[in-house]
C-alpha cells in the first residue's frame, strides 16, 4: 500500500493522508475518486484502464504501477498496488549495518540515562503518524529522532528527506540523519552526519566510531586588515564579525550523548544564497544567535604579558640573516645568546597570526605563514630574537 497516487487523467498526486488530497480547490475530490473508482470495479474494468497509479516509491523508480483504492470501515483510505511485486517495493530492507547503528544508538544513549527505543511511531493525527528509526528521549522533553540512511533517499516530493525532516519538526522531534555516503551529508536538506562506510560488525563494537562530517567549529572574527578570511559581504575589509564554520570530528556515541543531553544542538548557517545545516556545542550556537541579534563583540583575548603554558624557550629553528635592518648578525652562537636572554615568549596562538599564503619573512628571507604584530611575515623566533635585541 501506498499514500501517494498519480492520477493520470487529472495530472496530479493525490496524497491520502490529507482530508484534501493535498487539493484544497478542489472540494469533495475523495468522494470523487473513490466512487469512480469503485463504479470502474463494479462494471469489471480492469485496474490498469482506472487512472490511477502509484505516485511515490514506484514512480521515483521509474516503475509504472497500478493501483486501486479502498476505504476502510474506520475510515482510513488506502491504495493497494495491482501486483505484489510493486507492493514489495515499498517494503524497507533493513540492512545489517541499519540494525547495527539502531541498536548503537540505544546502548549510547541508555549509557548516557537516557531513553531510547527503534522503530516508533508517534501520532500526529487522526490517521497520521510518523516512524523514527531511533528515537531518543533527552532533557526537559526534548527528542531527538535519528533516522540512518545507507540507502537511496529522494530529494524531492513528500516523501522526501526534506519533508519527512521539516514534518518531524513540526511535531516537536529533532531529525537527526545520519550516513555513510558523502554526496548526502553534502546536500543540506537537513542536519545530516557522516561517517566511513563500515560493515556491521565493526558498527556493533562498542569501540570509537567516528564522525567525519556534520558538526562544526564556529570561529568568530573581525572583518579587518588582519583576518584570515575573505570579507563574505564586500570586496574590502567591513569591520563587522563574521563567522565561519569548521569541520570538526565527533565520536558518535558522544554525538548521541550530547544532543540528548542539549549540549550539541542543530543550527541553520545562512551565507549569501545558501542555507547549510550542520550540529555544533551550545556555547557556539549561543554565540551565533548573539550576533544575529546585533550582539557582535568577540570574546576577550589572553592578558598582556600571560606566558601561554606550551610555549616554548628553545633556540630557533632558523638562522636569520639580520637581527634588524643594518645590523648583521654574526654567528650562530651570538643570535642563541639573544634567545637564552629573552625576558618575554610571544604569544601567537590567535589567528591573526597566521597566513594562508607563505611569504619571506622580514628577519631571516625564509619561507613562513606566520605574521607578527604589524601583520608582516616573520617567523616568530625571529621576532622574540629581534625583540629581544631591539630591548638591550
Amino acid at each position: 500500500m501506498a499514500n501517494l497516487v498519480w492520477h493520470t487523467k487529472l495530472g496530479i498526486h493525490l496524497d491520502l493522508t490529507l482530508e484534501d488530497l493535498g487539493h484544497p480547490n478542489l472540494p469533495n475530490l475523495w468522494s470523487i475518486v473513490y466512487d469512480t473508482d469503485r463504479l470502474y470495479a463494479a462494471r469489471d474494468v480492469p485496474v490498469s484502464a482506472r487512472d490511477l497509479q502509484c505516485g511515490g516509491i514506484c514512480q521515483e523508480a521509474g516503475v509504472t504501477a497500478w493501483m486501486y483504492l479502498r476505504q476502510r470501515a474506520d475510515g482510513r483510505r488506502e491504495a493497494v498496488h495491482e501486483r505484489a511485486e510493486d507492493e514489495q517495493r515499498h517494503v524497507p530492507l533493513m540492512t545489517p549495518e541499519h540494525r547495527a547503528y539502531q541498536e548503537r544508538i540505544v546502548r549510547a544513549a541508555e549509557s548516557g540515562g537516557f531513553r531510547a527505543d527503534c522503530e516508533v511511531r508517534t501520532r500526529t493525527g487522526r490517521r497520521n503518524w510518523i516512524q523514527t528509526d531511533t528515537l531518543v528521549c533527552g532533557e526537559d522533553g526534548l527528542r531527538i529522532g535519528w533516522e540512518v540512511q545507507l540507502s537511496s533517499a529522494g530529494a524531492h516530493g513528500p516523501r522526501s528527506v526534506r519533508a519527512r525532516a521539516s514534518h518531524a519538526a513540526r511535531h516537536g522531534i529533532t531529525p537527526a540523519w545520519h550516513t555513510d555516503r558523502a554526496d548526502y551529508a553534502d546536500r543540506h536538506d537537513t542536519h545530516w552526519t557522516r561517517s566511513d562506510r563500515l560493515p556491521a560488525r565493526v558498527i556493533a563494537k562498542t569501540g570509537d566510531l567516528r564522525v567525519v562530517s556534520g558538526f562544526r567549529a564556529l570561529d568568530f572574527w573581525r572583518c579587518d586588515t588582519r583576518a584570515l578570511y575573505r570579507c563574505p559581504d564586500t570586496s574590502h575589509r567591513c569591520g563587522k564579525v563574521h563567522v565561519t564554520p569548521k569541520p570538526r570530528d565527533i565520536l558518535f556515541d558522544d554525538l548521541v550523548r550530547q544532543t540528548a543531553a542539549n549540549l550539541v544542538v542543530p543550527v541553520q548557517h545562512n551565507t549569501g544564497s545558501r542555507t547549510r545545516r550542520f550540529w555544533v556545542t551550545r556555547a557556539d550556537s549561543d554565540r551565533l544567535n548573539d550576533l544575529t541579534n546585533g550582539n557582535s563583540s568577540l570574546p576577550p583575548g589572553p592578558k598582556d604579558g600571560a606566558q601561554p603554558s606550551g610555549a616554548s624557550r628553545r633556540p630557533p629553528t632558523c638562522r636569520p640573516r639580520r637581527a634588524a635592518a643594518g645590523q648583521p648578525v654574526s654567528d650562530q652562537s651570538t643570535w642563541q645568546a639573544s634567545i637564552a636572554d629573552t625576558a618575554q615568549v610571544l604569544d601567537w596562538r590567535s589567528a591573526e597570526h597566521w597566513s594562508f599564503e607563505p611569504q619571506l619573512c622580514r628577519h631571516c628571507r625564509r619561507t613562513t605563514n606566520l605574521l607578527d604584530d604589524q601583520g608582516e611575515p616573520s617567523h616568530k623566533v625571529c621576532a622574540e630574537a629581534f625583540n629581544s635585541n631591539t630591548d638591550s
